[in-house]
């Protein structure tokens, strides 16, 4: 092949078209990946070295800052735009508990480190109901673009000087850097895929051999001689394994790792046969014009489907579209990428040719324009988001103090017939995956039974008239509402939890040794503090099945002859739900059937009997989390589950009184109305648990 100057290739232009339509097409109608995105990362740094290694052979040396400014000039203003564009969205058609993470991924997609946002909260890129994805999600690909476009202009500056330095040729010295870079990060790409495939597919380090390749080419393909036959043959094969690739890949199983090599391959067999023209290769389709037209829309196409599907599944409440809902949502995208490219991205772009280099020769060699497209897209958005950021604050105003005002006693478990209020049961949704509950500030470091999570409330004055310890895990720290109740409303009573994720006592050896350590120190202060109520689980549910805790009976046993006088209350687990009951109520409405779940578990009656025999008080509460063994998202007014599996702490607050009813019996000393002993005095704000929890 001959030695071709930098210029427009049609063929490229060509094949990104094609790589766009492929991952627009998988996204709307078959919800999966159709390996697109990597023939993007493989082409954009393709693109980059191929332009900077040509400048560095004619004596100009790399400037990495002028560069950068002038690429993130070209790319930021369509962005920013459709930022703005999905965050109005967002606040139009998604409930208020979408609000604050989208507002954190407009800010994640403006400053490129979104993929890292979507790693943060483990989110699987190939779950099959899109309605639930973020619908800045696609913003993953452009982050770790950019990311990337700053290291390799870097590694560009330092393969320039090296070089330079060392009288060598600078292709041969970028060429080996760019393979030891493509080797190294393709094997912790396979290994990383191995360990954790939903965390490696927004990884940066896994990925960015997927760009070396792309440099690579470009270095290596002016020494290239391919005969015009075998590059007829190396384009078709290269397009009918890319468009295959989506079909034939488990992808959502494979991706980044061994898998990936198939549309790069795919990609790199087209490229190399990009040339003069055949007659019979598929440079007669990538080149030709009406592919290439559409090629000047397929940034801003990228950019538009993938909230316009989201949003359009939220208003709709589907999970999946059909083909002419699809054909409607490609439409819209299609009119607002024409919008954006024409009147944003190709302005600002036209703008942009007219600037002028800095006389200086130490400042960057970029005129005043470019910084200027830079600073008005961070404008633009990050006023779009201190707006939406006011509106939120609002919300959460009017929506804490409906919280306040509810009255506990009167609703959720204390009132199973009540309706729906008109704006909902309580919390609203701007509250209620956050309604965590807090357990009081934390122990002291110089606590001789200290755990990693460890809580403590002491009573107002002096030593406590009496102590309840709670222990267990995630759901354990939930119920501790109920059981606040009755301590916040005895200002002589101290309370002191201690939990640890997914910790009970019959997992606590396959959990960590976190839980092992729990145990142990519960045990220890047990016989050394002597609470008088000591409050755990002595079941864990999972959606199909319910475990007992034979263990748990002798542990126990050993604890109470350690100190007689304290009561042991083992509770039921409460059920797991397969899906969010709440995030399907925000779409269908909370009396919707199709958020009802039905759990057919039961608890072994010899566990109870063990447990009893040994002086604990078993409490059943399901009856009146899931009346007839049915869960819906809301009882009583009152928003019964968060997620799958936690129930929420303001209706964890209205089974204090149907707890109490059931230890009463054998705790003479525990409230028997417990919202009428005294004011509520909340005593145990002071730490964010959820953060905690997932620490």
């Amino acid at each position: 092949m001959a030695d071709r100057k930098a210029g427009y290739i049609p063929e490229i232009q060509g094949l990104r078209t094609l790589a766009l339509l492929m991952v627009a097409t998988f996204h709307i109608w078959f919800g999966k990946v159709s390996g697109g995105v990597d023939v993007f990362l493989l082409v954009s740094a393709y693109l980059m070295t191929r332009s900077l290694a040509l400048r560095s052979e004619g004596g100009s040396i790399t400037r990495p800052v002028s560069y950068l400014i002038k690429k993130f000039s070209r790319l930021l203003p369509a962005a920013a735009v459709t930022i703005a564009l999905i965050t109005v969205g967002v606040f139009a058609f998604l409930p208020a508990n979408h609000w604050q993470g989208s507002l954190s991924d407009a800010l994640g997609s403006l400053f490129y480190f979104e993929n890292m946002r979507l790693q943060d909260a483990t989110v699987d890129y190939f779950a099959a109901d899109r309605s639930s994805a973020s619908p800045f999600q696609h913003f993953w690909s452009l982050s770790v673009q950019g990311q990337v476009f700053i290291l390799f202009a870097l590694l560009h500056l330092i393969g320039d000087a090296g070089a330079r330095y060392l009288g060598f040729p600078v292709r041969k010295m970028l060429l080996g850097m760019f393979s030891v870079l493509a080797v190294g990060s393709f094997a912790y790409s396979v290994w990383l895929t191995d360990q954790n495939q939903a965390y490696a597919y927004f990884d940066t380090a896994a990925r960015v051999w997927e760009f070396a390749v792309g440099s690579v080419l470009a270095l290596v393909q002016p020494w290239l001689r391919v005969p015009w036959i075998v590059r007829s043959c190396a384009s078709w094969l290269g397009i009918v394994a890319m468009l295959a690739c989506g079909f034939v890949l488990p992808v959502e199983s494979s991706f980044p790792g061994w898998a990936a090599l198939w549309p790069v391959s795919a990609a790199a067999l087209v490229i190399i046969s990009a040339g003069a023209p055949t007659r019979f290769g598929a440079d007669r389709i990538l080149a030709h014009g009406a592919l290439n037209k559409l090629g000047g829309y397929t940034y801003a196409l990228y950019l538009t489907h993938w909230p316009v599907l989201v949003l359009f599944l939220w208003a709709v409440g589907l999970e999946r579209v059909n083909w002419w809902q699809g054909l409607l949502i490609l439409g819209v995208s299609g009119a607002l990428s024409f919008v954006i490219a024409r009147c944003f991205e190709r302005p600002v772009a036209a703008w942009l040719k007219r600037d002028r280099p800095a006389r200086k020769r130490w400042l960057p060699r970029t005129g005043w324009r470019s910084p200027v497209a830079i600073l008005l897209s961070i404008v633009l958005v990050v006023g779009v988001v201190g707006a939406g950021t006011m509106r939120l604050t609002q919300q959460l105003r009017q929506d804490r103090a409906a919280i306040e005002a509810l009255r506990v006693s009167e609703a959720g478990a204390n009132a199973p017939g009540m309706t729906s209020r008109d704006t909902g049961p309580l919390p609203a949704v701007s509250l209620v995956t956050s309604d965590w509950v807090s357990a009081g500030q934390d122990c002291a470091a110089d606590d001789p039974f200290l755990t990693e999570l460890c809580y403590e409330i002491p009573a107002v004055e002096g030593e406590a008239e009496r102590v309840v310890y709670a222990i267990g895990s995630s759901h354990s720290t939930q119920f501790n509402a109920a059981l606040l109740e009755a301590v916040n409303r005895h200002p002589g009573w101290g309370f002191r939890t201690q939990v640890s994720p997914g910790c009970y006592y019959m997992s606590r050896e396959g959990v960590g040794p976190e839980c092992v350590d729990l145990w142990d120190r519960a045990a220890a202060y047990i016989a050394t503090q002597q609470p008088d109520l000591v409050v755990l689980f002595g079941t864990q549910t999972y959606h199909e099945f319910e475990m007992t805790q034979p263990d748990l009976v002798d542990w126990i046993d050993d604890a109470r002859h350690s100190y007689p006088g304290t009561r042991f209350v083992a509770m039921r687990d409460n059920p797991r739900i397969p899906t969010s009951l709440f995030e399907c109520a925000t779409r269908f409405g909370y009396d919707s059937d199709d958020c009802a779940f039905r759990y057919e578990t039961s608890t072994d009656p010899a566990y109870i009997a063990a447990l009893e025999e040994v002086g604990v008080i078993w409490v059943d509460l399901n009856g009146f989390i899931c009346p007839d063994r049915e869960c819906r998202p809301s009882q009583g007014g009152v928003v019964t589950y968060l997620d799958e599996s936690h129930l929420t702490g303001t209706y964890v607050r209205t089974l204090a009184q149907k707890f109490s009813n059931a230890i009463v019996p054998a705790v003479d000393w525990w409230p028997r109305r417990v919202y009428e002993e005294g004011a509520f005095t909340d005593r145990a704000r002071g730490n964010d648990v959820l953060e905690d929890l997932n620490r």
